[in-house]
């Protein structure tokens, strides 16, 4: 949820709610500090029980995000995702050290080597998986094993994806036991034009790990060629 007033938030997550989803994730640093506390106490509100995670998107200064992670705390918070600009390593190794919540990277992950740099200065609580971010699997294993050889918690995001780079996500974060609600969207935006018929299913704010060969995926090898022939057309 981002950019939205207080009323709009309750209402999204009745109707998130209503479709099966359990956990909700709230963009901060789009609004003054006060918005943004009146935000995530809405979601707060409106999901007593539910993790909510927050995201500021590299939004603050540490004098800001840690005034920001002291009023959070009372709202159970799971995770401050991002909340400095991402090669501020100096300043998330400071947050890290007296914010009361943990702090989770994303952009500052490009990398494993990132990673590497970040767990070295005790800068990071969590480190966000995130397949496309990370230009793929094979990154994307190399820095999550980094992760849980060095003790940190792996949370699971994603961009707007089609149904493949969904299913690589879900594969990803299966193999490393990410057991927290995950950031995975696609379905609801994007229509999967070369995707045949076994695919991703999702049930009850759930999405199940598919079980065929490679990601589980079926490609349309005719809807492929077809989109390439159009892309050469133009």
């Amino acid at each position: 949820m981002a950019g939205q007033a207080p009323d709009e938030v309750r209402k999204a997550v009745e109707e998130g709610r209503a479709e099966g989803y359990h956990a909700y994730k709230v963009k901060v640093g789009l609004h003054d500090e006060a918005t943004d506390v009146s935000i995530v106490a809405a979601v707060r509100e409106a999901a007593p029980d539910a993790p909510i995670w927050v995201d500021a998107n590299q939004a603050y200064t540490v004098d800001a995000a840690l005034r920001m992670a002291r009023r959070l705390a009372e709202f159970d918070v799971s995770a401050f995702e991002q909340p400095l600009p991402a090669n501020d390593v100096t300043g998330l190794r400071r947050l890290r050290d007296h914010s009361p919540l943990p702090v989770a990277l994303d952009e500052s992950l490009r990398h494993p080597s990132d990673l590497a740099t970040f767990v070295k200065l005790d800068a990071v609580d969590i480190a966000i998986a995130k397949v496309q971010r990370s230009g793929g699997l094979t990154l994307s294993r190399r820095l999550c094993q980094l992760a849980e050889d060095a003790g940190l918690r792996i949370m699971g995001s994603g961009l707007t994806d089609t149904d493949l780079g969904f299913a690589a996500s879900l594969h990803l974060f299966a193999a490393f036991g990410v057991d927290t609600p995950v950031d995975l969207n696609g379905r609801q935006f994007v229509r999967s034009a070369y995707v045949g018929g076994s695919t991703v299913e999702v049930a009850d704010g759930t999405a199940l790990v598919p079980t065929g060969p490679g990601l589980g995926v079926e490609v349309d090898e005719d809807a492929v060629r077809a989109l390439a022939s159009a892309h050469w057309s133009v």
